[in-house]
């Protein structure tokens, strides 16, 4: 059955709003986004009007599946994240990406969709809730990247999926090492040798790292600063040296530009790396 697009609208809202716990007052900005429809967008021209239309059929066809209460307040959150920073960006006069990226065909729907679906569904089954926020950011940042395409998209996202909340964490801190001071005192040489009493939790922590090493998403600079360093195992990780590669640093800034990893979880990492 084909619904309109106020009775999709009002879903939205609806499933938005379960989302509070999570998101909190982000919840409030989403629901502003598609206030009385898509006129509620128009501030942002006639693409906000299409992001609002695409946002909303694919969040009441959401809506409409079977879920059980905390799967919907995982998606509302991820939702609400998401059009309260599309909100945010078109009441600043940012506008969307002109690529495609919101049109439909006839039995086919638009990239927008697909990847505003392949969001929603990690969120669904993201038992680590940490990381909600951050699928909401992504599709966001999604709305504003004219560069990057669905199928890198599809990529990252299931990328992301793969990833633990401490892993980002972790790429938060390469991110914000050069301008934080307590983020600088990282241990300067590998864990070869001076490692007797090393805990486990720090074992695991750094092969967590090596994984990261080998998605391509981070590598190591020497202690001497003039190479990199080849890893064959986790005890070849220097901390100080750990820097992103090109797609390291593309995924965090999709998934991560704007905040939502909280510094004191930052903090705890680095402090077992010094």
């Amino acid at each position: 059955m084909n619904r309109s697009n106020e009775e999709d609208v009002e879903k939205a809202k609806s499933l938005i709003s379960t989302g509070a716990e999570i998101a909190g007052a982000a919840v409030g900005g989403a629901i502003g986004f598609f206030a009385a429809g898509p006129a509620g967008a128009a501030g942002a021209g006639s693409l906000g009007v299409i992001v609002a239309k695409a946002g909303a059929k694919l969040l009441g066809d959401v809506a409409d599946r079977a879920m059980s209460a905390r799967e919907q307040v995982r998606i509302g959150a991820a939702a609400a994240v998401a059009f309260n920073k599309i909100e945010k960006a078109s009441q600043s006069g940012n506008e969307p990406r002109k690529d495609g990226f919101f049109n439909s065909e006839e039995g086919k729907r638009s990239n927008a969709e697909e990847i505003l679906e392949g969001t929603l569904r990690r969120a669904r089954e993201e038992y680590e809730e940490k990381k909600i926020l951050l699928l909401g950011n992504f599709y966001a940042n999604m709305i504003y990247s004219p560069g990057v395409s669905t199928e890198e998209a599809n990529y990252y996202l299931r990328l992301f999926d793969s990833l633990t909340y401490r892993q980002l964490c972790i790429m938060s801190l390469i991110m914000m090492k050069p301008q934080y001071s307590d983020f600088q005192n990282l241990r300067k040489h590998d864990y070869r040798t001076q490692n007797a009493n090393m805990q486990a939790s720090t074992v695991a922590l750094l092969q967590e790292i090596y994984a990261l090493y080998n998605l391509g998403l981070v590598c190591v600079r020497s202690a001497g600063g003039n190479g990199y360093v080849s890893l064959l195992a986790w005890h070849d990780i220097i901390p100080f040296g750990l820097e992103f590669t090109g797609l390291g640093e593309r995924f965090y800034k999709l998934f991560m530009g704007g905040g939502s990893i909280s510094l004191p979880d930052i903090s705890t990492n680095a402090e077992s790396l010094r």
